[in-house]
């Protein structure tokens, strides 16, 4: 029988051997990235462990997208186009971490009537603290700069400042605009989800071919450090760049819907209005009084408290008046209306009895009579009976 303490000599001795392996073919990898043998066409090393690939991708023709893109940089970020950088990232994991590497990093600009996109490519993980200086080289984080993401204030951007803190280094500032926020804000009520694949498919009708699956990119990194394979490789570039430039085109369609929110992709059209009204005020309130004439609740409260505040009051109540039996807010601030601008307290309260026999909330209800309350006090003679109106 063989003792504990062979046993774990041979187990020693086994990994030791798996080990060695590992490093063999992590080897082997670089060797094939030698100065004779380039990494893949176009792509030039800076560094013992870097590659960088940049590319210049003319706009389509007839799609004006120039032109939205130059809004969206005009009413989201109130910042020159030139100066907005859209950024991914590819990593060993999905979920972040210290133990989450990033191999694969990308920035995008617009030039004129051109896309200009630059990747770097990490070979292997000593050369991070060198793929993580090119970076600086190359990529403008700064304050005279924005980036745009798709969920990157949650993962990329934090998952890059701890690379840069493990390795020593001062990471950059990375003043960013995430693309994840506005989509949920517009969309996440008629999409399944709001991952970039959902919103390229059902919002920007993109539909990419051959695509590498997210989840599958950290594998075929790891199979190209054990092998050095490219194959997987070029798949994972072209995911990644194709990432990058459904970025661009979505705030482009951001852009153009806050230039023109008539314009609608299957969206929230209450959220778009809200949206608009804060960043292109002007089309924006148009829009929600549009809304609001076809009997959108929020868009009727918000309209009328604007008027309110405008001193506008009559034209408030014209937006009201249509819609006052169906929708408690809107109730509400023709209750305010009638008691504290018309001094129609009857008014008012045949309002607030109306109201005060629908299923409300339990505060909206305590609310409601304690306004009952005070119109009584106010009108104290007797009303006649409420006629609920014909259904």
């Amino acid at each position: 029988m063989i003792d504990l303490r062979t046993r774990l000599q041979a187990l020693r001795r086994a990994m030791n051997a798996q080990e060695e392996r590992v490093k063999e073919a992590s080897h082997q990898a670089i060797r094939s990235l030698s100065e004779d043998s380039p990494f893949l066409e176009g792509w030039e090393r800076v560094g013992t462990y870097t590659f960088r690939r940049e590319e210049r991708i003319p706009l389509a023709p007839g799609l004006n997208l120039l032109e939205d893109l130059q809004d969206g940089a005009k009413y989201v970020l109130s910042f020159p186009l030139e100066r907005l950088y859209w950024f991914d990232t590819e990593t060993t994991g999905l979920s972040g971490g210290a133990g989450t590497l990033i191999f694969l990093f990308g920035v995008a600009r617009v030039v004129d009537s051109w896309i200009e996109v630059q990747q770097f490519f990490l070979t292997d993980f000593p050369g991070e603290p060198e793929f993580l200086k090119i970076l600086l080289d190359f990529v403008p984080f700064s304050p005279d700069t924005r980036f745009l993401s798709y969920n990157g204030s949650a993962y990329d951007a934090p998952l890059l400042k701890t690379r840069f803190l493990l390795q020593r280094l001062d990471p950059p500032a990375i003043p960013q605009v995430d693309l994840l926020y506005l989509v949920r804000r517009l969309w996440k009520k008629s999409l399944p989800d709001c991952s970039l694949g959902t919103v390229e498919r059902f919002v920007l009708g993109r539909e990419r071919t051959a695509d590498l699956p997210g989840r599958m990119i950290p594998l075929v990194y790891f199979e190209y450090l054990r092998s050095g394979t490219l194959d997987g490789i070029r798949q994972v570039i072209q995911h990644h760049k194709d990432d990058l430039l459904s970025l661009i085109h979505l705030f482009a369609l951001l852009g153009s819907l806050i230039r023109e929110p008539s314009i609608q992709k299957g969206l929230d059209a209450t959220a778009l209005g809200l949206l608009t009204a804060t960043l292109n005020p002007a089309k924006g309130w148009d829009f929600l009084e549009e809304l609001a004439r076809r009997g959108d609740p929020i868009a009727i409260e918000r309209v009328s408290k604007r008027f309110r505040g405008q001193g506008k009051t009559d034209e408030g109540q014209r937006v009201r008046i249509p819609y006052v039996w169906d929708f408690f807010p809107v109730a509400v601030e023709e209750m305010k209306h009638r008691e504290h601008v018309k001094k129609d307290y009857e008014g008012a309260l045949e309002l607030a009895r109306f109201w005060l026999n629908r299923d409300l909330s339990p505060r909206d209800r305590a609310d409601l009579q304690h306004r009952i309350e005070r119109l009584l006090k106010k009108a104290p003679r007797s009303i006649p009976p409420v006629r609920l109106p014909n259904s």
